[in-house]
């Protein structure tokens, strides 16, 4: 597989997908380039190296069966793998100095991965693992909705939960947050189906920052060459229509 310049038609699609890591891209000139089967990457020069995978994938492509799989996988993210228990992951992180950082959005998903560049053949493949071969136990999926619903309410997702309700019909119009009684038939086969589906070539990008290049494509090419490259669904469509939403309530620290 070659490696091609970024075409003009896909700088909104990289535009997009980088939004996401602003915050690591920080100063230098960035080299441009695109893996064939979907993989997206830029090239910085910096000591610290910021890796991460991008996926577009989001709650809006959730069935019903489905409402609360992207925030599953958020919380998932960067523990036992198939080829590492959760304590082995955060020891090898802490290791080596690195930070790491996962999010859901309606739109996208991203696991982030940021320490010092000489570190990034061992960056690349925990990044790697964590997003292709998290270990789907029952149990630990009844632990995650548990702690969603004990945990206090953001106020922020909250917030962004009633703007799109009120403001849009169809997909983006989704909780975030998912309803508990909708969350009830979430299970690890749901999950894992909505990762087969889902987490493929042509939907997702693996951008970093301050590495080199040709290393990054030596260590990447071997850890995603065989991702299924089948065609992306058509992404489902919503309307916005305007209004509001009020939802009345009481709290101690008013009177």
């Amino acid at each position: 597989m070659s490696w091609i310049q970024l075409a003009e038609k896909d700088y909104d699609r990289f535009a997009n997908a980088v939004s996401h890591m602003n915050f690591y891209l920080v100063g230098g000139c960035l080299t441009l380039f695109v893996y064939i089967i979907g993989e997206l990457l830029l090239q910085d020069s910096s000591p610290v190296a910021s890796v991460g995978l991008l996926i577009n994938s989001g709650s809006i492509y959730e069935k019903p069966e489905e409402y609360g799989t992207t925030l599953i996988l958020e919380r998932l993210a960067f523990k036992s793998t198939q080829n590492r228990t959760c304590l082995q992951m955060t020891k090898e992180i802490e290791r080596v100095g690195g930070f790491q950082t996962s999010s859901a959005t309606r739109e996208h998903m991203s696991y982030i991965y940021v320490g010092l560049n000489r570190h990034l053949p061992h960056m690349l493949e925990l990044l790697v693992d964590t997003v292709r071969n998290p270990v789907y136990e029952e149990s630990e999926i009844k632990k995650l909705k548990a702690e969603i619903f004990q945990a206090p309410q953001n106020p922020e997702l909250l917030l962004l939960d009633l703007l799109h309700l009120a403001g849009y019909q169809g997909p983006l119009a989704n909780h975030i947050m998912s309803p508990e009684s909708s969350f009830q038939g979430l299970n690890a086969t749901t999950v894992q189906q909505f990762v087969v589906e889902n987490f493929t070539a042509p939907r997702m990008v693996l951008a970093a920052t301050g590495v080199d290049h040709g290393e990054l494509v030596r260590y990447a090419k071997p850890l995603l060459s065989d991702l299924p490259s089948v065609s992306p669904p058509e992404e489902p469509k919503s309307v916005y229509v305007g209004g509001d939403r009020r939802i009345e309530a009481y709290s101690q620290n008013f009177v």
